[in-house]
């Protein structure tokens, strides 16, 4: 149990009904474990057009009137965490609020914003990036989803690694229990993830492009959001490319099952959920040599350079060929995806609170 009468607001106002990137999905898995084990101390604070995967969540909900980002952040959030009468207010995605005086705890996903600022949106460029300094400086602590997120963000912030709390990500069961969709479908590449530059498509093209001038009959299917409006050279490939956007969790699930291999080609990656997520629905897997990836993967995954389309069409190519391999490396990846739990990462986190409201 916890301490009588406190009070843990959770800053969900990332989600929204269109889209779940991986920040998105960590806010929602989280939200809905700590609900599971401490539901009487969680305050959710939600924009109006949230998803219904979050208002379902069984915990006290303050809904935000306006659907404006800036005016939610700044305005609402703080006049209705203040009123709701929050101990500790975690913002799960954002700086913390400019107006907000209360405790607070922050979660920074990757040093994006700082190391490789060009690959930053301009909204993280120029609104969220220097809102953290303010928030880092008043946290009462800092969480990342990796080892890697934070030895990046202690170089790129010049903060002691003492400051962050590491809380893995987790994997929902339902990537373990999925199954390829019945009936005949081509054989296809699977990427996940927003299509934003970080993303790396043009290489992934320019390999999807040398492995179909070997003759092999591949789609590529792209599931989620643009993040950048920027179109995809796609060229001559259209014709075998699926753009589906964000799909519903259940279609996801399947989309990973039946997939000849997935693929992540990212650039630059702090999270990397995607990858685990594959990595439960037992499909081979390629991802970019990252250190953030291979903290997923281990070696169950085959490793390609991002900036190199040749790397990643061999990766593939060996994926695809080498039955046997592929098959014991998904194997043992299902396995290791074991590790990544939304419980024992909300109770890392609770216990975190818990120091924190204690003083510690």
């Amino acid at each position: 149990m916890g301490p009588a009468g406190v009070r843990i607001g959770l800053d969900a106002t990332s989600l929204r009904a269109d889209r779940l990137s991986g920040v998105d999905r960590y806010a929602l898995e989280l939200a809905r474990a700590l609900a599971a084990l401490a539901s009487g101390e969680i305050v959710l604070f939600l924009r109006p057009d949230a998803p219904e995967a979050a208002t379902r969540i069984p915990v006290e909900q303050h809904r935000a009137t306006v659907a404006y980002r800036v005016a939610i952040e700044q305005a609402w959030l703080p006049w209705a965490a203040a009123r709701a009468r929050v101990d500790l207010l975690h913002s799960l995605a954002f700086p913390t609020p400019l107006l907000w005086r209360g405790r607070s705890a922050v979660t920074v996903h990757d040093a994006v914003p700082w190391l490789h600022r060009e690959a930053a949106s301009l909204q993280m460029r120029y609104y969220d990036a220097p809102l953290f300094p303010q928030a880092l400086a008043r946290a009462a602590a800092i969480f990342t989803v990796s080892s890697s997120a934070r030895d990046d963000l202690v170089r790129a912030l010049k903060l002691p690694p003492e400051r962050f709390h590491v809380t893995p990500i987790g994997v929902h069961e339902r990537f373990f229990a999925a199954r390829a969709a019945s009936g005949p479908r081509a054989p296809y590449l699977l990427v996940v993830g927003s299509l934003a530059p970080r993303r790396n498509l043009p290489a992934l093209l320019d390999a999807f492009r040398a492995l179909r001038a070997e003759g092999r009959d591949l789609a590529l299917v792209l599931v989620g959001r643009r993040g950048w409006d920027q179109p995809l050279p796609v060229g001559d490939l259209a014709p075998h490319i699926r753009l589906l956007g964000a799909v519903p969790d259940e279609e996801l699930a399947d989309l990973y099952a039946g997939a000849a291999c997935f693929v992540l080609p990212s650039l630059f990656e702090g999270l990397g959920l995607s990858l685990a997520e594959a990595m439960a629905a037992g499909v081979p897997a390629v991802a970019s040599d990252l250190p953030a990836l291979r903290e997923i993967g281990g070696e169950t995954v085959r490793y390609a350079d991002p900036r190199d389309p040749q790397s990643l069409a061999a990766a593939v190519r060996e994926a695809l060929d080498d039955r046997t391999g592929s098959q014991l490396r998904a194997a043992a990846a299902r396995g290791r995806a074991r590790r990544f739990r939304w419980d024992t990462c909300a109770a890392a986190t609770l216990r975190v609170y818990r120091r924190v409201l204690r003083g510690g």
